[in-house]
């Protein structure tokens, strides 16, 4: 009787591995994934620098962002990675806050940012 046990219990477990394989690998289920320690940048430097003016980033450096989609679809934001920037490019002199904008790779489709650390950054003209 407890070598019928046994022999159930590894039919059972091949059963779920290949159930896992299949779900995994056709059915492409949605997932929700949080990237980490996304650098953000700063995009329009040039036009300030035309006019003797330079940006400094204050905070935040880096933010999290959860993404939303197909497995693969996220796997690929993963590996190509997700950029964070915000636009100074009409900004004053002096302190600014501006929006954070997450980029993700153009060869994405279907995927959603859910959220982000931080929607502003704080940056500095002079």
């Amino acid at each position: 009787m407890l070598r019928n046990k046994k022999i159930l219990m590894l039919i059972s477990l091949l059963v779920a591995i290949g159930v896992w394989i299949y779900v995994m690998g056709n059915v492409d289920p949605v997932v929700r994934e949080r990237i980490d320690g996304v650098q953000v940048e700063l995009q329009g430097e040039s036009t300030l620098t035309q006019a003797g003016l330079k940006a400094t980033l204050k905070a935040p450096k880096r933010v999290s962002v959860s993404i939303e989609g197909k497995r693969s679809q996220v796997n690929k934001v993963k590996k190509k990675g997700v950029e964070a920037f915000v636009d100074v490019s009409t900004c004053d002199y002096g302190r600014n806050e501006g929006k954070i904008i997450i980029a993700l790779p153009d060869t994405v489709t279907g995927v959603l940012v859910e959220n982000i650390s931080s929607k502003t950054a704080v940056f500095t003209v002079k």
